[in-house]
Parts: C-alpha cells; structure tokens; sequence
C-alpha cells in the first residue's frame, strides 16, 4: 500500500513539475537580422556575391529556382512571438539582384535585435575554476 502511495505521489509532483510557473523558458531568436539601412544598400544588378557580402547568407533557398532568396526572423520571448518578418530578395535569369520584397520592423535596429535578447543570453556566465 506504501509503495502505491509513494508512487502516486511521485507522479503528481513530476506532472505538477510540468506545469509549475517557476520553469525558466529561453528566449530564442532565429533568422537573419535585416536592417532597412541593408535593404537601401541593393542596387539592381548586384552579383549574388556582393548580396550575401551585405545581407549574408539567406536562411532558405527555394530548391526549385535560384531566383529567390528568403530573409526570416523570429524573436520569442518565453511562449510570445514579439517579433517576426520575412524579407525575400529576387535575382534574374542573369543571377543579378533586381528587387525584394517584404521589410522588417522600420523602427528596429540591428543593435535593438541584439538588445531585445537578455544579457545572460547574450554573454552567458562560466563558472570559475578558481575556489
């Protein structure tokens, strides 16, 4: 009977484990950063080269056509999606960049993105070795 107690009791702590409001969730920042300063410097006629030198590698390329490449992030905040945009850019047959479409939030820097991530995120601390 003790042990049939025992185990109830252990299943209902680990379940309430699940649920309990204390749990620290991360925060999780995913995708490339795009600024509007980077999308005013693409010129049509730009290589795909000078493009990721500016703008970087894209997270997604359309295995169906090299004419698009799709800019993504995402920013949650524990369960919240604070932030979330999709930038894609379009080269031609040529492979020279012609337009984008899609713009990040205007009034968010590539420095406030950073920001928004905690610190102990950002820089996180590594126990010393010292006593």
């Amino acid at each position: 009977m003790r042990v049939l107690i025992l185990t109830g009791l252990l299943g209902f702590a680990t379940l309430s484990g699940c649920t309990f409001p204390g749990v620290y969730k991360l925060n999780v920042q995913q995708g490339n950063i795009v600024t509007e300063d980077m999308l005013a410097e693409l010129k049509p006629g730009m290589t795909e080269r000078q493009v990721i030198y500016l703008m970087g590698n894209p997270v997604v390329r359309n295995p169906y056509t090299d004419t698009e490449w799709d800019y993504l992030y995402t920013l949650e905040r524990r369960d919240e999606v604070v932030k979330r945009y999709h930038v894609t850019l379009f080269f031609g047959e040529d492979g020279l960049y012609s337009h984008y479409t899609g713009t990040p939030d205007a009034n968010f820097s590539e420095d406030d993105q950073s920001a928004e991530i905690p610190l102990e995120e950002r820089q996180p601390t590594i126990p010393s070795l010292e006593g």
